[in-house]
């Protein structure tokens, strides 16, 4: 079948996709706050395939049997079959009461700008004033909004080259995508340890190659700080965790410091990744200040993965737990988290100071056919993992462009109130269902078990935790998702959805909580 490239074909088509899609930005109909798929697909193993399980229609079967074809189906069947086989089928984690994954929704400002991303098909990775001018301005703006969002410091005006900067500049910051928060701690780490390697050293390890002496000191990490460290070769083995790192009082502080000694004295170079928002409570450090303190005074890299946890400096009410990001080194925070922009978006932010000195030698690419940058700016490839690059700042520039600063506030402080509605919910009406897992809910993560009706192995816990998540979920009222807090299984629900209110999602998953939870018991 040719390509046909009719722009009266394309127009309907692309009439109808959009209409499709416009549906889901229907915030008032409670079809589109389900959250399980409406026609979901059996297993697509071949195994299953071949059974004879009469749950499987014939004609589902021989749509999940397609292979490859000489002439092709054409591209008015291929929308058919996204639209009313794949769409069906596809779990709602844009809607409101998608609490499993800490990942936003779709804004639709967000929503819009990314299919203008996908029509001109950028590769963005070059400042070039002819060819990519258009990226150029908008992905500057995009990460000065970011920046002015989470109130750290930047510089005023036109960039300027690196020998221009002064040590008083030293404070400012820079921005710029990653595909998510893995990348974004991949490149933090990526960076920590050659800038370690240049101070503390006396190494150039992306010229030389790694040492081996680089250690990293983490506190309630996300899995992604283990898996960065093995894929740059420092190793699993080699992160040292301090739950109580900046989180809890007191002897915290100096367990630290005396860490950092102890590692110093063994001729390491330590570099610290601080978590803003544990991922399963939310919990902030209480003392970053005096880590940042402990960092300076012994020449350690603070990296601070702000993932989701960074949002909280765009509400007053919540900013005060996010206190001391700005001492840090480098931050991660996630696009397609709380900022509600499409998968995949990940934002890395940094002291202007690295970008010449460190990141440039670490990242650079050359080749015949890229020219290097003649303007203050450093190309995206050239500071970051990518050679190729989607334009993922324009979605990022739209939605903070349409909704502004008060319109993120107005998130946050939304999923904040619901997170707290569900806690104080458990907490101090229905205890004979639920027991929460910690003292509070600083942000908009709940964590939660069945209340014991005795002392049960882990074993038996472990079971009973699972089958009332199956019931839960099952419903398609909403979706949580598994954990284990403190050795106990437990369930998850992470509030980040642009769409998510409490007066019209509260009442239905209060319902089926109170319903599911009852049900198992008797």
């Amino acid at each position: 079948m040719a390509l046909s490239d009719n722009p009266q074909t394309i127009a309907q088509l692309l009439e109808r996709v959009a209409k499709h899609a416009s549906t889901k930005f229907d915030t008032t109909d409670p079809q589109q706050r389900q959250t399980l798929p409406q026609k979901p697909f059996p297993s697509s193993s071949s195994a299953l395939l071949q059974s004879e399980d009469a749950n499987i229609d014939p004609a589902t079967r021989a749509f999940l049997s397609l292979q490859l074809t000489q002439r092709g189906s054409g591209l008015e069947t291929t929308v058919e079959e996204l639209l009313s086989r794949i769409a069906p089928s596809i779990a709602n984690s844009a809607g409101p009461r998608y609490f499993g994954l800490v990942t936003g929704g779709v804004t639709p400002a967000a929503f819009i700008a990314d299919w203008i991303v996908t029509t001109y098909d950028q590769n963005a990775i070059l400042h070039s004033p002819e060819a990519m001018s258009g990226y150029s301005v908008i992905t500057e703006q995009a990460m000065m909004m970011v920046l002015d969002l989470f109130n750290l410091p930047r510089e005023q005006g036109p960039r300027r080259p690196a020998s221009e900067y002064g040590e008083a500049e030293e404070k400012y910051f820079r921005a710029m995508t990653t595909t998510g928060s893995t990348a974004s701690n991949v490149v933090g780490m990526a960076v920590g340890r050659q800038w370690l390697g240049i101070h503390e050293r006396g190494v150039d390890y992306c010229q030389d190659g790694y040492d081996g002496q680089v250690v990293v000191v983490t506190n309630m990490a996300h899995a992604s700080v283990w898996k960065a460290a093995s894929i740059l070769g420092i190793g699993r083995k080699q992160v040292i965790e301090i739950p109580g790192m900046g989180v809890t009082e007191g002897g915290s502080e100096e367990t630290f410091e005396n860490e950092i000694k102890r590692l110093k004295q063994a001729g390491k170079a330590v570099l610290v990744f601080l978590s803003f928002g544990e991922v399963n409570t939310g919990i902030f450090p209480r003392n970053t200040r005096r880590v940042a303190e402990i960092c300076k005074q012994y020449n350690t890299y603070l990296h601070i993965d702000g993932a989701f946890g960074i949002y909280a400096r765009c509400s007053p009410k919540y900013e005060h737990l996010a206190d001391g990001l700005e001492l840090a080194h480098s931050i991660t925070a996630c696009g397609h988290k709380w900022l509600n922009v499409p998968y995949d978006c990940g934002l890395f932010l940094y002291r202007q100071s690295l970008e010449k000195s460190t990141m440039e030698p670490l990242f650079s690419s050359t080749a015949a056919y890229l020219q290097p940058s003649d303007t203050p700016f450093s190309h995206p490839m050239n500071i970051s993992i990518e050679n190729s690059q989607r334009f993922r700042a324009l979605p990022v520039w739209a939605t903070l462009r349409a909704y502004g600063r008060d319109g993120y506030k107005n998130i946050v402080e939304e999923n904040c109130r619901f997170a707290k509605t569900l806690f104080d919910w458990m907490k101090l009406t229905r205890p004979d269902l639920y027991t929460v897992l910690t003292e509070d809910c600083p942000l908009n993560i709940v964590v939660f078990a069945q209340t014991l009706q005795k002392e049960e192995d882990p074993q038996v816990l472990e079971k009973k935790n699972a089958d009332l998540l199956a019931r839960i979920n099952d419903t398609g009222v909403a979706y949580f998702s598994p954990t284990v807090w403190k050795g106990r299984p437990a369930i998850r629900a992470a509030i980040s959805n642009w769409k998510t209110t409490v007066e019209l999602d509260w009442e239905p998953v209060r319902v089926m909580l109170e319903e599911q939870a009852t049900a198992l018991r008797e």
